[in-house]
């Protein structure tokens, strides 16, 4: 198997670092049958990268066999801001690439630096993905993936930008809504709920990002989110993280 090297991961504080190992910890609460997830936001710049890769990093390194697969193709940021290269300096396979059959789907997946963890990465931007999305390889490469990992995350565009997510949502069995706190409107949330909903998709919960835990916080928390009925769930994680992009 490939191997990519990741040159900038960075180090968590203390806190950012348990609210994320709750969250996984939260993740093993949703059953045995929960082990694709599809990690999402409603907009850009509500962290949902970020959070996503430093998740399967704390899976991985409790030992979990865990995939993440960046599916964002139009405007992936991990590949960039995380330094990520092919170990042996070799062109990058996606799973678009395997989506338009042009590679194996034992080619797209690479391990990494870090034990445990696996990734298929974007190797480039994709305009309209919509059709490599629909098609019924998609089914396959998550079906054999499924087969092979303990979890594995699908890291996706924001569902009020594209309709990408809602397409890689009916393949998962449950997706995560990244808030940004104090700045993602709550009615844009409750849409990305709906949204989620039509699909049958369970939303497994909310994880409330950029958050100030401190009282002044939580009472914002409860003002804002406390009287919604759109099942902020048994992912929940208040993370306050030092980074943030989509």
């Amino acid at each position: 198997m490939k191997e990519l090297k990741i040159h900038s991961m960075p180090e968590l504080p203390f806190a950012a670092a348990e609210a994320l190992n709750q969250l996984r910890i939260n993740l093993g609460f949703c059953g045995d049958g929960i082990r694709t997830v599809m990690m999402t936001s409603s907009v850009p710049n509500e962290g949902k990268s970020f959070l996503t890769i430093q998740l399967w990093r704390q899976m991985a390194l409790v030992g979990t066999p865990v995939l993440l697969i960046d599916c964002d193709f139009r405007n992936s940021e991990m590949r960039r801001k995380y330094g990520i290269r092919s170990a042996s300096q070799e062109k990058l396979l996606s799973a678009a690439h395997y989506l338009a059959g042009k590679a194996e789907i034992q080619d797209v997946i690479y391990k990494t630096n870090i034990p445990n963890a696996y990734m298929i990465p974007v190797a480039s931007t994709i305009a309209n993905p919509t059709i490599l999305l629909e098609s019924p390889q998609f089914a396959r490469m998550v079906e054999y993936c499924a087969q092979r990992f303990a979890y594995i995350l699908i890291d996706t565009p924001p569902l009020c930008s594209v309709a990408d997510g809602l397409n890689i949502a009916r393949h998962c069995d449950g997706s995560v809504l990244v808030v940004r706190s104090g700045s993602t409107p709550r009615k844009l949330v409750e849409h990305s709920a709906q949204l989620l909903k039509r699909t049958e998709t369970p939303l497994l919960g909310m994880v409330l990002n950029r958050a100030d835990t401190g009282s002044r916080a939580s009472a914002y928390y409860q003002r804002y989110y406390g009287s919604s009925d759109y099942g902020y769930g048994r992912g929940h994680s208040h993370n306050k993280s030092p980074n943030g992009g989509t």
